[in-house]
């Protein structure tokens, strides 16, 4: 995913750069059954008999509404649950600075800019507020350290001040060494178990040269699932076969799981497990980029008929770095309810899917209007927003 770093070191030099990118899209590439395992073909069969029942769905036009600040290399968007006076924008460098009742707070919420690294995919990376938050104060950031190792960090608010953590209450997590600086995941998420979720690429370079894709006994190439309440915290391999998951996000209606997993070559994927889901799933890397094989070798190890397939996938004429969204559930768009929202970083693509057996449509209003799409982020209300690592977020709105 060099080509990813690349963009982003270029960001870094040109902040304001918007890159506007409108290209029609073609009709979606369909593959894999609704986060089932089985062989590509099956589903394609599936996905063709019932083409003419979603011919005539599509989402509404939308508009983004600009948020009147500039941030730097902003990465993720969150809110505290219940809370609706605050958004938490998540700087790259190291930051997290809060919106509050419309305006931009000069003093950050944390900053650790001194213990993040700053490579092109390195950095402060994610945010995760616990499910209890409101009574324990408790929340978790993924970032990359100076030695560029993964480091899931437990921090609590500051008693005094509620918009300000305390530094010192840091307790390390997790922490996972990374043999390169890209493919690093980053995606915090509490699931409806109430389990963090933490997403980890395959340790990077290009191709997977050291096989952590369908490696069982390391933890890059996966979704795990943690169990914070423990001590120490209880691990487990959720999910495996995965690139790079650039993020994720749990339906906050079904539960069911949406994943966003970095293409290599060819092809970028969507990724869905239903809700509930025991662990287990192999998404395929790097067997398979999306439905087509990419390394013959280890496919002729791997039994075709367990794998997960993906449920939408582009190649890489439309774009070329999958950002993953979320599954609109707020009250502002009644049109949009149900929608996946999902996006490419280099090409400004902006799409919507109706379900995991849904046709991928172009989100009018917000498709080609915003370059460098990092993240989309949401509220504690469900209204949604895209991220800019150029330096803005906006809201979707109607």
């Amino acid at each position: 995913m060099q080509r990813l770093a690349a963009i982003i070191a270029a960001a870094a030099v040109v902040a304001g750069l918007v890159v506007l990118a409108i290209v029609a899209s073609p009709p979606p590439d369909k593959a894999g059954a609704a986060g089932d395992a089985g062989a590509p073909s099956a589903a394609a069969g599936a996905a063709s008999a019932s083409a003419g029942a979603r011919a005539a769905v599509h989402p509404p036009t939308v508009r983004l509404k600009k948020l009147p600040f500039t941030f730097d290399q902003p990465l993720y968007v969150t809110a505290p649950p219940g809370d609706t006076s605050r958004l938490f924008v998540v700087e790259k460098t190291g930051a997290v600075r809060i919106v509050k009742d419309g305006a931009l707070l000069a003093r950050p919420f944390l900053d650790i800019s001194g213990l993040v690294s700053g490579g092109g995919e390195q950095g402060l990376l994610s945010l995760a507020f616990d499910p209890g938050y409101a009574s324990d104060g408790r929340f978790y950031v993924d970032y990359t350290d100076v030695s560029g190792d993964t480091r899931v960090v437990r921090y609590t608010v500051s008693q005094g001040d509620p918009d300000v953590a305390a530094p010192g209450s840091a307790h390390v997590v997790l922490k996972v060494p990374q043999p390169y600086p890209n493919h690093n995941g980053g995606q915090l998420q509490f699931g409806p178990d109430g389990r963090l979720y933490v997403g980890l690429g395959d340790g990077g370079s290009e191709g997977d040269p050291d096989h952590h894709g369908q490696n069982r006994h390391t933890l890059l190439a996966k979704i795990l699932r943690v169990n914070v309440t423990t001590s120490p915290v209880h691990v487990q391999k959720y999910a495996t076969g995965l690139r790079n998951p650039w993020r994720f996000s749990f339906d906050r209606k079904t539960g069911a799981l949406w994943i966003g997993d970095v293409g290599q070559d060819m092809w970028e994927e969507i990724d869905y497990l239903r809700p509930g889901r025991p662990a287990g799933a192999n998404f395929g890397w790097s067997a398979y980029e999306g439905t087509h094989v990419y390394n013959s070798a280890i496919a002729a190890t791997v039994d075709k008929a367990s794998l997960t397939w993906p449920v939408t996938q582009y190649s890489h004429a439309l774009g070329d770095a999958v950002t993953g969204g979320y599954v609109y559930r707020g009250s502002a768009i009644p049109a949009l309810r149900g929608w996946y929202l999902f996006a490419d970083f280099g090409s400004g693509h902006v799409w919507a899917q109706k379900g995991p057996g849904g046709a991928r449509r172009t989100l009018a209003g917000a498709n080609g209007k915003v370059g460098q799409i990092a993240s989309f982020g949401q509220d504690a209300a469900g209204e949604l927003y895209v991220v800019s690592l150029a330096g803005s977020v906006y809201k979707i709105a109607q």
